[in-house]
């Protein structure tokens, strides 16, 4: 039989429409068009209290989204004012200000799960990616025709996908920074795409030395339809449509996967809450309490609390109970819905929250575990936790921790890559991974490159391997899939220079 949803508790603080929310852990953001974020905690009754230090005051006008880091430790809110704003969620404090070139209105943000991006969508019809670490620009993509409204990093942090007003979906590369469109689903919502949300469930293979990756999302638009895709990286991307999702009668402005990837939440303008099996596409249960449209929703991390935010003024939080559970116990009831699959893993960002909340002790019993113990001393004497044993680079482990081997420095990554993502540990990973500049790397082996050349594309390729490309009879590139003008390549004599410079 299946669990019932509860609403559980009201939040009415706001003074303008909720427009975005957000959960981390015990810890619920929501954001509104009365220039405000609000941060509120769950208390030891279970129910939500606002923080201190709340509200966030910093926008000038209406903030449209907000989104916390994948350890929880920073918010990032934008606005009509062009800024998107970082925060300390510990003291609430403004940590950073970005904003785009055009100082356009922001309309959606999102972290990317390794924590080390953030991409920001709005009126300028560009999506940019952001370094967090500089808080400056990698690159602006541009392809959009229309407002970007919606944006999703893939659960691995290597691929995004942006929807657009104009009914587009976009597949973008997120780690090499060439800027360029991976691939577009023209018409993906006809009259507009306004939300998409990756499942946090995907699967990676490794054959003749390329990745193929394959991950599920699911998008919403004002066609009032919420529509699962099939999301193909490897040799070609593509963008399959798997199924459409039809019960709401007006525009659906929010959808959000669950922590592990069985269900979809959708709000719409006709004031409800569906959610929805992410496999079959059946209707599970409808939320009917708003009185007027739902722009937002969120999970919780452990899937069993749902927030809905409405132009009502109100933010609702509805908790997952057995039937006939009253209001009142619904916040105790234990379990979640019943699914026929395999045991599911445990969701990323609560796998990165946990590692984020090592002690430095805690490190060096995984540094035994994984077999690395000569090196816990140097650890315990820099103060290594969770959090900074996440953030590690080559450049750390040589100068501060003194570990000068190259080998021992990959293989400390790539256990702390692991760490973040299980299935990393099933393929190979370059064994300069997390040091080079990613452009050092061929798109299609992801090896160290060794004989640079640029195709008709734009883009740089290990010599061998474009060939190889090439002589297969192919005439299309292997980043856009869009044609090839010519088949000639040219040598990248610079690239060649810098990488060899760079291992000298």
């Amino acid at each position: 039989m299946l669990q019932e949803w509860k609403l559980k508790q009201t939040l009415e603080i706001h003074a303008g429409d909720v427009t975005g929310c957000d959960f981390f852990e015990d810890n619920l953001a929501t954001c509104s068009n009365d220039k405000t974020v609000r941060l509120w905690h769950n208390d030891a009754r279970s129910r939500f209290a606002e923080a201190e230090f709340s509200p966030l005051l910093g926008h000038k006008y209406g903030v449209n989204a907000v989104r916390f880091s994948p350890l929880g430790n920073v918010l990032v809110s934008c606005s009509i004012d062009g800024t998107a704003i970082l925060w300390n969620t510990q003291r609430g404090e403004q940590v950073a200000q970005l904003q785009h070139p055009s100082a356009a209105a922001l309309r959606v943000c999102c972290f990317s799960l390794s924590g080390a991006l953030l991409a920001t969508g709005g009126d300028d019809e560009l999506v940019v990616l952001w370094n967090l670490s500089t808080r400056s620009i990698i690159r602006s993509l541009e392809g959009h025709e229309a407002m970007v409204a919606a944006c999703c990093f893939s659960p691995d942090s290597a691929f995004l996908v942006s929807g657009g007003t104009g009914g587009d979906l976009k597949l973008w590369d997120a780690r090499y920074g060439h800027g360029k469109c991976l691939f577009t689903r023209a018409e993906a919502h006809d009259l507009g795409v306004m939300g998409c949300d990756f499942s946090p469930q995907y699967e990676a293979s490794s054959a003749q030395g390329t990745l193929h990756s394959t991950y599920i999302l699911a998008s919403c638009g004002n066609d009032d339809l919420v529509k699962v895709w099939k999301v193909q990286v490897g040799t070609h991307c593509v963008i399959t449509h798997c199924l459409s999702l039809e019960g709401h009668s007006g525009n659906v402005m929010c959808c959000r996967f669950s922590p592990d990837g069985t269900t979809i939440a959708s709000s719409a303008g006709d004031h409800r809450l569906i959610i929805w099996d992410a496999i079959t596409g059946q209707l599970l249960h409808q939320l009917e309490r708003h009185t007027r449209y739902v722009p937002c929703c969120a999970f919780s991390s452990d899937g069993n609390t749902l927030a809905t935010g409405s132009n009502d003024r109100t933010v609702l939080i509805w908790c997952l109970g057995e039937p006939g559970t009253s209001d009142d116990d619904c916040s105790t009831a234990e379990g979640s819905r019943p699914s026929s699959g395999s045991k599911r893993e445990v969701p990323i960002t609560q796998r990165l929250a946990a590692v984020g909340k090592w002690s430095v002790g805690d490190v060096c019993d995984w540094l035994d575990k994984v077999g690395l113990s000569q090196y816990k001393q140097a650890f315990q004497e820099q103060c290594i936790d969770g959090q900074e044993l996440l953030h590690l680079t080559h450049d750390s482990l040589n100068n501060a921790l003194k570990i000068e081997a190259l080998g021992q420095r990959n293989r400390l990554l790539r256990e702390i890559h692991s760490l973040k993502n299980p299935l990393w540990q099933h393929y190979s990973l370059p064994d300069d991974d997390g040091t080079l500049p990613e452009e050092f790397y061929c798109p299609i082996t992801q090896e160290l490159m060794k004989d640079p050349v640029v195709a008709a594309d734009g883009y740089t390729y290990e010599r061998t391997a474009i060939m190889q490309w090439l002589e297969s009879g192919n005439d299309t590139s292997p980043m856009t899939n869009e044609a090839l003008e010519h088949t000639v390549i040219i040598p990248n004599k610079t690239l060649h220079l810098l990488i060899r410079k760079y291992l000298t």
